[in-house]
């Protein structure tokens, strides 16, 4: 039988191999054994030491050094009677070295290393002694896993423990108390405060001045103003903002949520002279409270819809729940309001009207209405010339005469402010 696996290098008395693996129990490699290089001219030399895995120690020395060579070692020596003896010869020998260390490692009381051979691989492990090794005083040493004492207060002190306390920089606190670990953590006084309502507790998110009256003086509690009688902003989430160093003046934002969709600025301030302070209210417009008409224009808003061409139409929040139908050429039934609204923003009792215009700001339509008795709404649209206006601005188009039923022109379309029931989504939400 021969072992050929992998190449080899020679060089000296050396023998390295590459994807070899000499001292496998199955390549049944030993010493004594002989080693067959197909170098030119042929080399046979001697195994004497088997190294590691992948290198050997042979006889004679290489001549001449060749590298990734191919090999072959007869292991069948063994099958003649000297081979044989050989192989038994150092079997025995290879037990008798491991039932001493093994006997030496398990038995020794002392500080030591012994050298096992395992899988034909020389090994260094520590002996049971050197596991158990103790110091001067009987214990375990720190550095073998111990804690170097044979008490309690002892091993605390050698681990780290300074005045029986972990250090922070191992993961402790450092102290023994409470107030001594939030200082030594970092931790300020908000540690120890506790969430609540009242003055010196943390304020909750959701919750804050709970005074019924809005002079400055009153101890603020947080970022919420409950709707209560008297109260800055009823129903509102307010933010408080100082603006200098001093106390003398501050502002508010408050944003309501019951009354309308309103949004506020309050400008407040105080002084010794005024101790309950003077507040201006500076009321916000915005997308909830406005809209923007069929001429890109904001105008104040609440119950507003804008109808289309073909009758399809848009509502805003206040005006949630209404329907309108193309009824005709230029008709328009709107149903679920109370009316039109008579803000006087949008023209009074008989407006709640923004018809779209050209560029020349002049009206594409005229428009008419009628309230049914069930506070429907009957928008009816017709075609608007003007004659003393330029030619190219007098919007004449071939078949249709001034006055005439039509749609709403194309991608425009008309706003009508309208009144809404008491029961409409939005008041039912309030």
């Amino acid at each position: 039988m021969i072992y050929n696996a992998g190449t080899i290098s020679f060089s000296g008395n050396t023998v390295t191999g590459s994807g070899t693996n000499f001292t496998a129990p199955a390549s049944q490699i030993r010493i004594g054994q002989t080693l067959l290089i197909a170098s030119n001219p042929v080399q046979l030399v001697q195994i004497t030491t088997i190294n590691s895995a992948t290198s050997l120690t042979v006889t004679p020395a290489a001549s001449p050094a060749v590298s990734d060579q191919r090999y072959g070692i007869f292991v069948t020596d063994s099958l003649s009677v000297d081979g044989l003896a050989q192989s038994i010869s150092q079997l025995i020998n290879e037990y008798d070295e491991n039932i001493g260390a093994w006997e030496t490692f398990a038995t020794t009381t002392a500080n030591q290393s012994v050298t096992v051979t395992i899988n034909g691989q020389s090994l260094i492990i520590p002996a049971i002694g050197k596991l158990l090794q103790k110091g001067s005083n009987g214990a375990l040493p720190v550095a073998s896993g111990g804690t170097g004492a044979t008490d309690a207060a002892g091993a605390r002190k050698n681990i780290g423990f300074v005045n029986d306390a972990l250090p922070v920089a191992m993961g402790g606190t450092g102290a023994t108390k409470a107030e001594d670990a939030r200082s030594n953590l970092g931790l300020g006084s908000a540690a120890v405060k506790e969430v609540g309502f009242e003055v010196g507790k943390l304020a909750a998110v959701h919750k804050g001045r709970s005074a019924s009256a809005n002079p400055v003086d009153k101890v603020w509690q947080g970022i919420y103003e409950p709707g209560v009688s008297g109260g800055l902003f009823p129903e509102s989430c307010v933010i408080q903002v100082l603006p200098g160093p001093t106390t003398s003046e501050w502002g508010e934002l408050g944003i309501s949520y019951g009354m309308a969709n309103r949004a506020f600025i309050a400008k407040a301030s105080y002084s010794s002279t005024s101790p309950t302070g003077n507040i201006t209210l500076m009321e916000l417009w915005h997308s909830q409270n406005t809209t923007v008409d069929a001429n890109g224009f904001l105008k104040r808003a609440s119950p507003v819809v804008k109808i289309f061409k073909d009758g399809r139409y848009e509502t805003n929040n206040e005006s949630a729940g209404l329907r309108v139908t193309r009824l005709d050429v230029g008709q328009y039934l709107i149903e679920g309001c109370e009316a039109l609204n008579s803000d006087a923003a949008w023209g009074g009792i008989d407006g709640g009207f923004e018809i779209p215009s050209d560029r020349n700001k002049q009206p594409l339509i005229w428009l008419d209405y009628e309230v049914n008795a069930d506070g429907s709404v009957l928008v009816k649209t017709y075609h608007r010339t003007h004659s003393s206006a330029p030619k190219f601005a007098r919007n004449e188009k071939e078949g249709i005469e001034n006055g005439d039923p039509v749609d709403i022109p194309a991608d425009q379309f008309v706003c009508v402010r309208v009144e809404m029931p008491a029961n409409s989504l939005f008041n039912q939400k309030k």
